[in-house]
């Protein structure tokens, strides 16, 4: 395995630091993230020095401008970065902690000793002498970096030790964390594959079939456990009397597809409509001011007792595909199939 290079993420607008909150709250992340907002400040204090010292033990990102870090505290939901300090975002859910020294020194300290510590619970097979001995040097060095006469040798050499712990164990540690998840995943996906491959292939074969919309959203009912149809659904496609059910199923596809990601916990639900809008053509992820104010009735549907708008749409040429996002339970409901419903256009 080898060690992430040195780098430094920007994230100078809304995009980018929409983007760079929902990394900090992916499940699979594995490495802290270090943040410095270096807005409104003269000099950084995080730098490539720093990057370059922390080299696969956390990644390094700069917020540089002041939509970014309000984008990155909406999405995040709290307010965790500023200016004032410097954010580290633990995996696994761990606290976040800020550190508002005037130098990197104690958070490059910090995060070395953590990365030495977690590497420390590393059980290989065979061992080998080489790191046996550098391990006993850790022990030794740690103990030393405790008392208050710590050196630069002493950090020098903590270092050069987990960089080649890290260069010989990266590898082992990235598989023994995400073998079982990747294995199940890759099951899935080939089943899923499978299932679609027959599917297109008689589509291809004969030229009629899933022809009407309404066969086309039947079909995926049956098939595509990832998504719930509500009954409207299916009142609207067979109402539609539309024929290009294909494309309808197609898009229903990649759908399900984003949904099974979704519940499989690959992304957080509160950036759903940013992977939509990566993966799926002609998506939008919700209505006109005016639709919904003048014409709600057209886009609610009842949810569990409860009247709710299928904002979230995609165009299929004349028809239209509207669903609806449950964040409590993260179920991707399939609302209403059929011909373009009334909006500002609408005369």
């Amino acid at each position: 395995g080898q060690i992430v290079s040195p780098k430094i993420s920007i994230a100078n607008d809304q995009l980018t630091g929409q983007s760079l909150a929902a990394f900090a709250e992916a499940p699979g992340r594995r490495l802290p993230i270090v943040i410095e907002t270096i807005v409104g400040k003269p000099r950084a204090i995080t730098n490539m020095t720093t990057a370059t010292q922390l080299a696969g033990i956390a990644h390094i990102a700069h917020i540089a401008s002041h939509s970014a870090e309000e984008a990155f505290n909406n999405l995040y939901g709290a307010r965790i970065i500023s200016s004032s300090w410097i954010t580290v975002v633990w995996p696994r859910g761990a606290e976040v902690e800020n550190f508002h020294q005037q130098d990197d020194d104690e958070l490059v300290k910090q995060l070395i000793a953590a990365s030495i510590g977690s590497l420390a619970t590393l059980v290989l097979a065979p061992p080998k002498k080489r790191i046996l001995d550098q391990n006993k040097k850790v022990d030794s060095t740690v103990k030393t970096a405790e008392s208050a006469s710590q050196s630069t040798s002493d950090l020098e050499e903590l270092r050069r030790i987990n960089t080649e712990l890290l260069e010989e164990n990266a590898g082992i540690l990235e598989n023994a964390t995400l073998t079982a998840m990747l294995a199940a995943q890759k099951t899935e996906e080939r089943d899923r594959a499978y299932d679609q491959l027959a599917t297109f292939l008689l589509m291809d074969e004969d030229k009629s079939y899933l022809d009407k919309v309404s066969d086309a959203v039947a079909y995926a009912q049956k098939n595509l456990a990832n998504l719930v149809f509500h009954e409207r659904a299916i009142v609207s496609a067979n109402e539609s009397n539309l024929m290009n059910g294909r494309r309808v199923y197609s898009n229903l596809v990649e759908l399900n597809n984003l949904a099974a990601r979704l519940q499989r916990g690959d992304f957080a639900p509160n950036v759903f409509n940013i992977y939509c809008n990566q993966q799926l053509s002609n998506f939008a992820a919700s209505i006109s001011d005016e639709a919904e104010n003048r014409y709600a009735q057209d886009y609610a549907i009842n949810w569990k007792g409860i009247n709710v708008l299928a904002k979230p749409h995609i165009r299929c040429g004349d028809a239209r595909i509207h669903f609806y996002h449950d964040t409590a339970t993260n179920e991707i409901v399939v609302a209403y199939v059929g011909r373009h419903l009334r909006d500002k256009s609408t005369n």
